[in-house]
């Protein structure tokens, strides 16, 4: 599994991480937040081609956002 992939799937933050067995346990330290400005490219390809419509692809970066027709 790629970063992006594991990114994406587990839901992190940015694909600089590093993961630690603790016990049964594992942990993600997980540092950055991407680039911090809006939506990842290579996260949004990844979405893409795993059949995800443009809609949940910008909804899945941007929380909160209503998709609306413009008059």
């Amino acid at each position: 599994m790629h970063g992006v992939e594991a990114r994406t799937i587990l839901g992190l933050k940015s694909t600089n991480f590093k993961i630690e067995k603790e016990g049964e346990n594992y942990k993600f330290s997980v540092v950055g937040n991407g680039h911090g400005v809006g939506m990842s490219q290579t996260g949004a390809d990844s979405l893409a081609k795993q059949g995800y419509k443009y809609q949940d692809i910008l909804k899945h970066f941007y929380t909160g956002i209503e998709i609306t027709k413009l008059n």
